[in-house]
């Protein structure tokens, strides 16, 4: 189903077109009305990630697979078809802090959704022979993985530069051994202790009052019960180190070389966000993938693909570089990438690229907001990291007030001289 467009031109997005509700189990609703689309878009958040597994990674995503696929009324099959049947869709995904949730439904039908909907999220059942199901399609694909030289790359990275027990020292593919023994008693353990009311925010956009969306919510969801405060788990400190580390995974039987190179980032809600935004994005990610792209892959054709990234959530994540090369460019390819970072450290951006990282952060955001499921993401957003419902107000001022100088300070935290690095490919490359 392609995403539906609004057809009418509603009033701004402010704090008086938006209904915010805490149900009295902690559950936050938020509603915007989009009249005449339609279609009614769903997006939320269940703070119960990929870091609440412990030292058995691999449960958060097993339980997020499963969770869909049987509850205490209906077989796998009987909600895919009732979903089917009405156009409605439903899905979760798994990240390190949180478990995202997609669901739109037809105006008519968004009641009948919302009931299969809370049935999936709040009573799932995992029947055994869906656990098996999902053990099967977890393992194929971590095997997959471990096969795949950008994966590796990750995996190592993240060990790298994050200690033991931090929540991004691990990807939220899990571990082949854990997934091996998962039973459905851990999933219910996993879901029951984290799966709460007080960690979920629900973000409805489209086609139907507050008041009919709020009683629907709150009719299927008021008794679900909540289990105390959410927190976040304890985080050991991130070390950037005094100068290059670097861990090298040599893979038999490969053509290319993936690396990733970075330090740690900011948290979301951290002073300085912004500014490392614009950073990132003219260092690795406008036009074809920035500075880097055109420098490393475009004009001196040492790699086939080359961008950087900011992870940014409800803690800090990493701010890297990643490329992939022939394994004879590996070392090239790394002293192309931290001249690149000097540079941009030394000089910062031109007023060329910080007017277009400006207008680009500022007209993505009015792009996002011509969909009902773009409309509610950004609501989502906007509660997840407490911003205030007069945020998208605000929005175009914070760009605006980025500064030069500003963006290259903030490039400081990306350092040619204090970087992490892993490399995975053939052993032709450094021992």
């Amino acid at each position: 189903m392609r995403p539906e467009r609004t057809t009418a031109a509603p009033p701004p997005i402010t704090p008086q077109t938006v209904t915010r509700t805490e149900l009295h189990n902690g559950l936050v609703v938020l509603v915007r009305e989009q009249p005449a689309s339609g279609m009614v878009a769903v997006q939320g958040f269940v703070k119960a990630g990929a870091m609440y597994d412990g030292d058995r990674s691999g449960v958060a995503r097993f339980a997020t697979a499963v969770l869909p696929r049987g509850t205490r009324t209906r077989s796998s099959q009987e909600i895919a078809d009732a979903l089917e049947g009405m156009g409605a869709a439903l899905s979760f995904r798994l990240d390190v802090e949180w478990i995202s949730i997609t669901f739109r439904a037809l105006r008519e039908d968004f009641r009948a959704a919302v009931e299969i909907f809370s049935d999936v999220l709040i009573e799932p059942t995992f029947p055994s022979d869906e656990v098996e199901k999902a053990r099967g399609e977890i393992l194929t694909a971590i095997r997959v993985g471990m096969q795949d030289t950008r994966h590796v790359a990750e995996r190592a990275f993240r060990g790298l530069m994050f200690p033991a027990g931090h929540p991004h020292s691990r990807t939220p593919d899990g571990d082949e051994e854990v997934v091996s023994s998962v039973t459905p008693d851990e999933l219910h353990a996993f879901h029951d202790a984290r799966v709460r009311p007080e960690a979920t925010v629900l973000a409805i956009a489209g086609d139907v009052t507050a008041t009919d969306a709020l009683s629907m919510i709150g009719e299927r969801f008021s008794g679900w019960s909540r289990r105390g405060v959410w927190a976040l788990p304890p985080t050991p400190p991130v070390q950037r180190p005094d100068e290059p580390v670097r861990r090298d995974v040599r893979m038999t039987g490969k053509m290319q070389s993936d690396l990733v190179l970075g330090s740690p980032g900011v948290a979301r809600t951290e002073a300085g966000y912004y500014e490392a935004m614009v950073a990132n994005l003219i260092l690795g990610q406008i036009g074809l993938m920035g500075r880097l792209g055109d420098s490393v892959r475009e004009r001196q054709g040492m790699a086939y693909y080359a961008y950087s990234d900011l992870r940014a959530g409800l803690l800090a994540g990493p701010w890297w570089v990643r490329a992939g090369v022939n394994p004879k460019n590996e070392e090239p390819a790394i002293a192309s990438i931290v001249e690149e970072l000097r540079l941009f450290q030394e000089q910062g951006p031109d007023e060329s690229e910080l007017g277009d990282a400006r207008d680009h952060l500022i007209g993505s955001l009015a792009v996002r907001l011509e969909t009902n499921a773009g409309i509610a993401q950004t609501l989502a957003d906007i509660e997840l990291f407490s911003l205030g419902l007069d945020h998208l107000e605000r929005y175009p001022a914070i760009i605006r007030r980025i500064t030069a100088e500003s963006v290259r300070r903030a490039a400081g935290r990306l350092s040619p001289d204090e970087y992490y690095v892993a490399i995975a490919g053939p052993p032709q490359g450094p021992p």
